[in-house]
């Protein structure tokens, strides 16, 4: 068969596997309250405003500090159509995800083949990494990896190109990036100065072509980026470093690479989301290792031979970028202290696979790509094997992913009391995204209050509005579960001091019997007036 029907037919598998993978069972595992911390903004959430940090005429622009709300904006029309569901949440960053896989095929295509660029996107579609930290929108990840792959592949269409027009796309994603979640940045300035190192002589050309065209874009991603580390960018940073204070750079180097590695080998996700270790091994760190190591050395010998960088092949270039970019935001990421998690390295991904690929094509062209895609399909697929097999209705979770929060809410569906109060962190969000138009009324977020009681007259105005001549089902995690460690003794010092007695109204559980929440019922119908200490 011909070269572009092969190359259509990898395409079509690499899609269908990864939305197969993806969304069997779309309602496992339960829905964590970090994955729909967007549903109070997607949906116009009157009782609280917990998630919406920053409103402009009303409209909710910033979710919290370093998140922005255009999750929540895109969103909007789905749960207006056909409301809140697991499905509804899942399916749209599957399909998004997939036009993430198109993009990367898009960028490929800048230093490989037709069937090697296949090869590569068939690699990523296969690896549990990228389908369970998708599927979960992990961090969130999504969007970033999306808005991420579209401002490389405009920026490398202009460097091709000559056609200044397409900053106009790098330029909207990467504004679109850091609106989305603030470390976008990571990836901004890596770009400019990989573009400015590697391709001066592309980007001159594009210049004198349309001088206006070329400057006014880039002119507008600086004042969008200037006004957004002002702002926004280093209060958080300063903030964030000042809390970490006590953590030597030295500590966070071997932590990162630790990290990376666990994150891409798919231990670190399916650890957070299981609480088992992962016991398939993977081969991608071992490959991507060799590779980092082989394209440093080869660059240098490369570019030594060609008198300079600037002699080298754009497409040797456009290799060198996928490395640079990778060591740039890499070390960013070692320098933000409070960078701690798998959703932060998700930032380099999937830069290894094109310098991998990249590395391979070099020693061996087409057999080498041939030998990578094998080590790297093979390996995830026996890891994706495990995930497949622990990420089935029933298994056991750890208790924030576990689907018995289904269960719970629909509990609190069927209840009907005057108040449904959270008493812990992300309980509110998951009862309020699931919940039936009456429960979303009359559900309250209060583990601010509970973490810390504060002044009397604080407790007091809770008590009036939550609890006073009112039946109120208290929401919280299974003992030995709770994530503000303060809220539970908090909570039962409060209700005493108000005349207020918890009484154990139902328990959910996991099938291994872990218990997951605990409901309490609190009748505050003869309370009048908030008692006086």
């Amino acid at each position: 068969m011909p070269t572009v029907v092969w190359t259509a037919v990898l395409l079509v598998a690499a899609g269908a596997y990864f939305a197969l993978a993806a969304g069997r069972a779309i309602d496992v595992p339960g829905l964590q309250y970090d994955e729909i911390l967007f549903v109070n903004a997607a949906t116009g959430e009157p009782t609280n405003g917990l998630f919406v940090a920053k409103r402009v005429f009303g409209i909710p622009v910033m979710l919290m500090g370093y998140i922005g709300a255009l999750k929540a904006y895109l969103y909007y029309p789905v749960f207006q159509l056909f409301g809140v569901s697991p499905a509804t949440i899942r399916w749209p960053v599957i399909a998004a995800s997939l036009m993430t896989l198109g993009l990367t095929y898009g960028v490929a295509r800048f230093s490989f083949g037709q069937m090697t660029s296949a090869l590569l996107t068939l690699a990523i579609a296969v690896d549990p990494t990228f389908i369970y930290m998708t599927k979960l929108d992990f961090g969130p990840v999504v969007l970033m990896l999306l808005l991420k792959l579209a401002a490389l592949w405009f920026a490398l269409r202009t460097v091709s190109s000559g056609l200044p027009r397409y900053l106009w796309g790098m330029s909207v994603a990467c504004a679109l990036g850091m609106f989305d979640k603030l470390n976008f940045i990571w990836f901004l300035l890596a770009l400019v100065v990989a573009c400015g190192a590697l391709f001066r002589g592309e980007l001159a050309v594009a210049y004198r072509r349309h001088p206006r065209g070329f400057v006014f874009p880039l002119a507008s991603l600086a004042a969008v980026t200037a006004a957004a580390t002002v702002w926004l960018v280093l209060p958080q940073l300063l903030a964030s470093q000042s809390a970490a204070q006590g953590v030597s750079l030295v500590e966070r180097l071997p932590y990162v690479l630790r990290v990376y590695a666990t994150t891409m080998s798919g231990q670190e996700p399916f650890l957070h989301v299981t609480g088992s270790n992962l016991t398939a091994k993977s081969l991608t760190n071992y490959v991507t290792a060799a590779s980092l190591f082989a394209m440093l050395a080869w660059g240098v010998v490369a570019t030594r031979r060609a008198g300079g960088m600037a002699r080298l092949p754009l497409r040797q270039r456009t290799l060198a970028c996928h490395l640079l970019l990778f060591v740039l935001i890499a070390l960013q990421i070692w320098l933000t202290k409070k960078a701690w998690g798998p959703h932060h390295l998700m930032m380099l991904y999937p830069l290894q696979y094109f310098i991998a690929f990249g590395m391979a094509v070099t020693l061996a062209g087409a057999a080498g790509a041939a030998l990578v895609t094998g080590a790297f399909v093979a390996s995830s697929l026996t890891v994706g094997a495990s995930y497949a097999q622990a990420f089935q209705p029933g298994a056991e979770f750890e208790p924030q992913w576990s689907p018995v929060v289904y269960d719970l809410v629909d509990y609190l569906n069927g209840r009907l009391p005057d108040r449904i109060v959270s008493v812990d962190w992300g309980i509110h969000n998951q009862v309020y995204a699931l919940g039936t138009p009456r429960t979303r009324v009359v559900c309250r977020d209060r583990w601010p209050d509970f973490r810390t009681l504060g002044d009397r007259g604080k407790q007091t105005r809770m008590y009036q509005s939550d609890f006073q001549n009112r039946n109120v089902l208290a929401v919280l995690h299974g003992r030995g579960w709770d994530i503000m460690p303060t809220a539970r003794a908090n909570f039962s010092v409060w209700a005493a001091s108000f005349g207020l007695t918890p009484s154990l109204d139902r328990t959910f559980s996991s099938p291994a019997g872990t218990t997951i929440f605990e409901v309490y019922s609190l009748d505050g119908a003869g309370t009048q007036d908030a008692p006086s200490r």
